[in-house]
């Protein structure tokens, strides 16, 4: 599909840079181009495009203006979208550590709850002074618990 595109291209080029009229023959109701005049039917003659017009200076300064505008734009765009990628990097790396703490912590607090059970039974059965040291371990279990998850 591409090549035939081109050839019609550059066929279109070749016939503009000529300055041969190009005749549009009608003959049967098919339509023809030649560079010679039509033998029958009806015949029109389309004279070549004129030259273009010389460059302009400014048009041509204004370019290479909106092609450095282009490149800083671009330079910029890279930028922040390398600020971008490390900050979304940045967040998944944030994310990670508090679903590991929170994990750290449900761990902490089933280990908590067991230990407490324990010590409660042991306080059960020893009774008086012994009771009241497994207490303040169990207080003091829930206390670093409580420090490490709720920071």
């Amino acid at each position: 599909m591409l090549r035939p595109l081109i050839m019609l291209g550059l066929l279109a080029l070749n016939c503009a840079a000529s300055a041969d009229p190009i005749h549009k023959c009608t003959s049967g109701g098919k339509i023809t181009y030649s560079s010679e005049p039509c033998t029958a039917g009806r015949a029109t003659r389309l004279d070549a495009l004129p030259d273009a017009p010389a460059p302009d200076a400014d048009a041509a300064n204004a370019l290479q203006r909106q092609k450095a505008l282009l490149a800083t734009l671009q330079k910029e765009r890279a930028g922040s979208d390398a600020r971008q990628a490390q900050a979304a990097r940045d967040a998944a790396r944030i994310n990670r550590a508090a679903a590991r703490r929170q994990a750290d912590c449900a761990r902490m607090q089933q280990k908590q709850q067991k230990e407490h059970k324990r010590l409660a039974a042991e306080a059960a059965k020893v009774g008086g002074q012994g009771k009241i040291e497994r207490e303040l371990d169990a207080q003091a279990m829930a206390r670093a618990v409580d420090a490490a998850c709720s920071s």
